[in-house]
């Protein structure tokens, strides 16, 4: 892999974490391209975002339910073919209760981007948390 090409993508994703940790969605939505055929899943049932719209609404509910998000990326794995990249990482996402004390908690990312411009913008990412009922090396 092209490593200038690795440390944009990083870099990139970086960004939109940076982003989405201060709230503004205006900031993280400038990560998505203009159309709204990309898709979103966070880590609860009902967080599947398709589009702006659904992005926007999903960004703003975050810091309405914790003053403080901030997301630690650990392994990061890129790949790319031509102006397409996809990620995968570990992320321990760290926040701040109001009426309860602070969490972390490990995640796992992954995402589709492609390159516009020169610009790596998200078309689509995915965020879970680990069963905890499964012990190390069972499936299920």
């Amino acid at each position: 892999m092209n490593t200038s090409k690795e440390g944009e993508i990083i870099g990139a994703l970086n960004e939109m974490i940076e982003a989405f940790e201060s709230g503004d969605a205006d900031r993280v939505l400038a990560h998505f391209p203009a159309h709204d055929d990309f898709v979103n899943y966070g880590t609860n049932a009902d967080e599947r975002m398709v589009g702006r719209a659904a992005l926007r609404l999903g960004v703003q509910r975050d810091p309405s339910q914790s003053p403080s998000i901030k997301f630690d990326l650990g392994w990061t794995h890129v790949g790319t073919s031509g102006n397409v990249a996809w990620i995968a990482g570990d992320v321990t996402i760290n926040v701040e209760m109001p009426d309860g004390p602070a969490m972390a908690f490990p995640a796992r990312m992954t995402g589709v981007l492609q390159n516009y411009d020169g610009r790596w913008l998200v078309e689509q990412t995915h965020l879970s948390v680990p069963a905890p009922s499964q012990t190390e090396g069972n499936p299920f």
